[in-house]
């Protein structure tokens, strides 16, 4: 899950503008080590750093744990994830570190931020098991976005298992946003952005065991 190297080098271009106006991450130490990050995004993120004012170190060092020390790591299904996460390092993906530079603002403290693009996004689930909302929430966070814990007006989306979970009718009735399914979070995810939700919405049927007795075919047939 690494961005594009267009896109990667736009952000980077975008970046160094900005390092000549103002140190955005100044203050920064921040850890890049080519084991860690995706060759074709490397150069772009270590100018991204570079010139917006971040001390870069071009290495892992996962005894550096404080408030103002970040570690780049390309993906959560990298291999040294767990261990850097279990030891307290703040891991930033390399789309946040891009997006960051190119909207000129500091590099999130919130242990993982993969990237920015449920930046302001407020979302609710509903029918699932603690252990799926707690999956849901690490991805939700991740991306920038506020997984809620009430109902609230102010939600963007619903993510429902089905048409029987505790907060689906007062979606439909009261929110009136969309009800998708996890498999549109999921999408988000492996694209780094808010992707369409028409194709996710939750059927109005979904979760529904329909029995039909005594049916009246006037003559016709039925097929299961």
């Amino acid at each position: 899950m690494t961005p594009s190297h267009g896109a990667a080098a736009a952000a980077a271009s975008s970046s160094a503008g900005a390092g000549r106006r103002a140190a955005t991450f100044a203050g920064a130490s921040v850890f890049l080590s080519r084991s860690l990050v995706a060759p074709e995004v490397y150069d772009a993120v270590h100018d991204a750093l570079r010139l917006n004012g971040a001390e870069v170190f071009l290495c892992a060092d996962p005894a550096r744990t404080g408030p103002l020390d970040f570690h780049v790591i390309s993906s959560s299904s990298h291999e040294r994830f767990a261990d850097l996460r279990a030891k307290g390092c703040n891991l930033l993906g390399p789309q946040c570190i891009l997006s960051c530079a190119k909207e000129h603002r500091f590099l999130p403290k919130q242990g993982y931020t993969c990237c920015l693009a449920m930046d302001g996004v407020k979302i609710l689930c509903s029918g699932f098991e603690k252990d799926e909302k707690a999956k849901i929430e690490q991805l939700v966070t991740a991306m920038g976005g506020t997984l809620q814990n009430k109902a609230y007006t102010d939600a963007n989306f619903v993510i429902a298992k089905d048409v029987l979970a505790a907060k689906y009718k007062w979606a439909v009735n009261t929110l009136k946003k969309p009800i998708v399914s996890r498999n549109w979070l999921e999408q988000c995810w492996i694209e780094h952005r808010v992707v369409p939700h028409e194709p996710y919405r939750i059927p109005p049927f979904s979760g529904l065991n329909i029995c039909i007795t005594k049916l009246n075919t006037n003559g016709g047939s039925w097929q299961k």
